[in-house]
């Protein structure tokens, strides 16, 4: 029993390295393959007796539906999905709330894969994020380098509204840059280490450098949602953990390091300038073709479709059709047609104060459950994702759900396992390829 438990961790553990992999490099053929794998495991099992093979169900599954069951917050994660199941009752367009149903199936699914998989221990998660800190840090000085070498060019287009070109869209890569950086952040305070202590300082160099290239990159997305994570670990700090030099650090530099930034970062100061500049078109009324114009005009129509219908919405399958013909009667010739650019308003349109309602306790329930707030990492993820939600539509497509759920879920089989939150024990069953010395 014990050689099947290290085999399923390991094999889960693979998948999930491929699944961090796909996502970054936005191979979503690949990404969906990884996703189906962890729940087929959950499902199945090999069994090998001698020369007989035999796929059957997995022994604990019950057992692990029990423990799915149990620990609510796996619930909670699938209310995205239930909400756009139940609100097809009054939509009429099938094929968009198919769609809108199968971008939002792992929030159904994949709470029971990861409930099911083997505890997931400090070294392993933190394996994890150490992978994923090299791989963005690699693909950083990639983009930086094409950057130094079109200077010109990248700049002229910052100062259109452009960006610097990324392996994936550049909201969602900035996003995952903003993780990678606390996760970073994490490894330095907690340590941690392969083989020798002195690591730590190349975990402290490339967290350095990402926190330095996101402010390049400069898209507004991750650079928030960084220093958003920043102050409420910052607040964390000082309210909870009573660390008040760390936690009042961490908030004072969420005042000053922006300013440094704009004073010392080129890209960072045309992009600041340009949205200032674009915000005042659209308060002017004359922000067509301009991004973040459109990008305000999109949530315009999206809070009028919402004072339209605000108990339910008009269905989150009906939001497409609605949101065109409001483009086609409002602001024909004035802006191109574009789906409301925060998540909030989105899930407002389509189903109501309700439905946000019931999206926001299902967002924060994980969080405050069994009091998980008090694991920073677990905090500051929702940090990082809650506010991009007010800028982007964060899980209407398959790199954002797959980017919060990767995060949600290894942090939900974490916590589930372990009786204190924010107490990382490291009994851990052992993986035959993780085998990083003790942390600290």
């Amino acid at each position: 029993m014990q050689t099947l438990l290290q085999s399923y961790k390991a094999q889960s553990i693979i998948f999930l390295f491929i699944w961090l992999v796909s996502m970054v490099l936005s191979a979503e053929f690949v990404l969906s393959v990884s996703m189906i794998a962890l729940v087929l495991l959950a499902v199945f099992q090999l069994k090998i007796d001698g020369p007989k093979v035999s796929l059957t169900l997995r022994d604990a599954l019950r057992e692990n539906f029990k423990k799915y069951w149990k620990y609510k917050a796996w619930l909670a994660v699938s209310v995205p999905f239930l909400i756009v199941l139940v609100s097809w009752l009054w939509a009429g367009d099938l094929t968009y709330t198919l769609e809108r149903l199968r971008i939002k199936l792992p929030f159904l699914v994949l709470p029971f894969a990861f409930a099911s998989m083997p505890a997931l221990r400090k070294r392993e998660i933190f394996t994890v994020l150490y992978f994923l800190l090299v791989m963005m840090s690699v693909i950083s000085v990639y983009v930086l380098i094409n950057f130094a070498v079109n200077f010109d060019a990248v700049m002229a287009d910052l100062g259109r509204g452009g960006h610097l070109p990324t392996p994936s869209n550049h909201i969602r890569f900035s996003l995952t840059l903003a993780l990678t950086i606390i996760g970073g952040m994490a490894l330095w305070v907690e340590k941690f280490h392969f083989k020798n202590p002195s690591e730590r300082w190349f975990i402290g160099g490339l967290t350095l450098f990402l926190f330095i290239f996101i402010h390049v990159l400069s898209v507004r997305s991750g650079v928030i949602s960084l220093y958003l994570a920043l102050f409420v670990l910052g607040v964390f700090y000082v309210f909870i953990k009573k660390k008040y030099l760390p936690g009042l650090g961490g908030i004072v530099a969420v005042l000053v390091l922006p300013v440094v930034a704009y004073l010392a970062v080129p890209s960072f100061k045309i992009k600041v300038d340009y949205a200032r500049w674009d915000y005042l078109q659209f308060v002017q009324g004359i922000g067509e073709n301009y991004p973040d114009s459109e990008r305000f005009t999109s949530m315009q129509v999206g809070l009028e479709i919402a004072k339209s219908n605000p108990l339910l919405g008009v269905g989150a399958g009906d939001l497409r059709q609605e949101v065109r013909r409001k483009y086609e009667m409002d602001y024909a010739g004035k802006y191109n047609f574009k789906m409301p650019h925060n998540q909030l308003i989105s899930v407002l349109a389509g189903t109501g104060l309700i439905g946000l309602a019931l999206f926001l306790t299902g967002f924060f329930f994980p969080l405050f459950y069994r009091k998980n707030f008090r694991n920073p990492l677990f905090l500051a993820l929702h940090a990082v994702v809650f506010m991009s939600f007010f800028v982007e539509n964060t899980i209407e497509n398959n790199f954002g759900v797959s980017l919060f759920l990767f995060f949600l879920l290894i942090g939900l089989n974490y916590l589930s396992n372990n009786a204190a939150a924010n107490g990382l024990e490291d009994e851990a069953v052992e993986v035959p390829f993780l085998k990083p010395k003790k942390i600290g």
